[in-house]
């Protein structure tokens, strides 16, 4: 079993420190590694999209990188953070807090490895798996996903910016339909070896009925066919007991701050 420290990177690695194939698809999407941070910005708003992962022993201190992610983060008109392993010890947290710095986001980062191909994905006999390839198919997912999370149209839309986004080879999207109704979704890109999941929704009429599970499964089993060992993603609190049943194991938790304006 691999032990509970590589997990930990594998999760630090794929979600923070390695640049994402999808921000080169949003105009403002950028990436730098700097001494070990990870500082990621893109056109999504919010700390959650525009952040300076800070995660590795001997990291820069708070002085020595707050110009860097000043600069870097210009134009972040709606905020900007500072991303740490919560609860972990390590004194960019400390001094987070003692400066005041509130928290934006605190979510529990999961990785099942190592995952394998499949060529048959069991799923209720009723759902019906598709890779989405088309515009009207993106147009589903964004519609499934902004349901579910009850998000605004304009965010879900930018959450897919173009169809080059949905046909990137180290980007894959799956639909999941019951009787010509879509109603679950999830996407996955890639991250050197690992694939990072992200937008899981089922329609809120159509959950509890193992949609969710089957249509990550099946993105999983896909991801393992094109190069994948490994996957990770942050999850929310109603989400997790999918995810566990799925074989992923809590690694740790990923904690951004606000910055407040004004440092």
């Amino acid at each position: 079993m691999t032990q509970p420290a590589a997990l930990r990177a594998i999760a630090h690695d794929s979600l923070c420190l390695t640049e994402s194939p999808y921000l080169k698809h949003y105009k403002d999407g950028r990436f730098r590694s700097w001494k070990g941070v990870g500082l990621t910005a893109s056109e999504l708003p919010g700390p959650g999209f525009n952040f300076a992962a800070v995660l590795h022993p001997g990291a820069p201190t708070f002085d020595e990188l707050m110009p860097v992610a000043r600069e870097f983060f210009t134009g972040c008109s709606e905020g900007w953070g500072i991303l740490v392993e919560g609860d972990s010890g390590h004194p960019m947290e400390a001094e987070l807090l003692s400066r005041g710095w509130k928290i934006a986001e605190d979510e529990p980062a999961f990785v099942v490895e190592p995952i394998e191909p499949s060529e048959t994905v069991s799923s209720p006999p009723d759902l019906a798996i598709r890779v989405v390839r088309t515009q009207t198919d993106a147009d589903s997912y964004c519609a499934i996903t902004g349901e579910a999370f009850q998000a605004p149209p304009e965010m879900a839309e930018k959450m897919l910016p173009s169809l080059d986004f949905v046909l990137d080879p180290d980007i894959a999207i799956f639909v999941g339909a019951v009787a010509g109704t879509d109603v679950t979704a999830v996407g996955y890109s890639r991250s050197g070896s690992t694939a990072v999941l992200w937008g899981t929704a089922t329609l809120e009429a159509r959950r509890g009925r193992g949609y969710g599970a089957s249509v990550t499964r099946a993105a999983l089993a896909h991801a393992a066919s094109h190069g994948c060992t490994s996957a990770a993603l942050r999850s929310g609190r109603l989400s997790i007991p999918l995810y566990e049943r799925i074989g992923f194991r809590y690694v740790c938790q990923h904690r951004t701050y606000a910055f407040p304006g004004g440092e």
